[in-house]
């Protein structure tokens, strides 16, 4: 049997949450000629937002139900599988993204799981972001969620600076934050001494002006969806450059 006639470099399986409506058009947008995306959708699990010490109770049962998703993708072989949820992937710090990226890759068997937390890191490694560099994060997130995001890039060496939390309280109130709300996150969280800017939380729409801050600011602004998308075909020796999605696509 020959390659598949449209993903002929690549299949790409995709894991997303009912609720993101985010991950799947941004990812689109970003995929070479002969790879193709394959998305099957994992059930949300209700965490409750009244109180944030709620919720951080919540967040401690971690990901629940991703190995029943992955078995519907399995059939159309992948080459590879990306997990586009991220609050999860940030429990645990840099050990526990590593065991659950390890979990998942060793349930799907025939190929790797690639976790958002640890594709964010290789992406500011790769623009000479390295240990001990001053970074700011917004998320979309309760003050607990943007905690354990901040703990984990910290444990993975970076000085978190700045942090702003969006504080949504639902997955579609994410996916309606509009470009004002994300260029005020971007100017609250800025400041001479910041190296780079991250976002974090795969339902919030950040890409499209990431690589507008970055040209203005002069400092990488990372996109957790083009940092995931990126490091996902990379590692499969996928190394098309173009413009439109920041330094990340154009120079690495």
């Amino acid at each position: 049997m020959g390659a598949d006639y449209l993903g002929f470099r690549a299949k790409i399986g995709v894991l997303v949450p009912f609720t993101n409506t985010i991950v799947q058009p941004e990812f689109e947008s970003l995929k070479p000629d002969g790879v193709t995306n394959h998305t099957a959708r994992i059930p949300n699990r209700r965490r409750p937002t009244h109180s944030d010490e709620a919720y951080a109770e919540a967040m401690k049962e971690g990901a629940i139900g991703t190995e029943d998703v992955i078995d519907r993708l399995l059939p159309l072989e992948p080459n590879l599988i990306i997990l586009g949820h991220s609050i999860d992937s940030f429990a645990g710090g840099i050990k526990g993204a590593k065991i659950f990226e390890k979990k998942l890759s060793d349930y799907a068997r025939s190929c790797s799981v690639i976790l958002p937390s640890l594709a964010l890191n290789e992406a500011l490694n790769s623009l000479g972001v390295g240990h001990n560099s001053k970074i700011s994060i917004i998320t979309p997130y309760l003050p607990s969620g943007g905690k354990q995001a901040k703990d984990f890039f910290e444990d993975s060496g970076f000085n978190v600076v700045k942090i702003m939390n969006f504080c949504c309280k639902t997955a579609l109130e994410i996916a309606a934050v509009g470009k004002s709300q994300i260029k005020s996150s971007i100017e609250q969280v800025n400041a001479q001494e910041v190296e780079a800017i991250v976002q974090v939380g795969t339902n919030l729409p950040f890409q499209y002006y990431a690589p507008i801050a970055e040209s203005e600011l002069s400092k990488p602004v990372l996109s957790i969806n083009t940092a995931t998308y990126w490091y996902s075909i990379r590692s499969l020796g996928i190394n098309d450059q173009f413009d439109g999605f920041g330094d990340l696509f154009k120079c690495y």
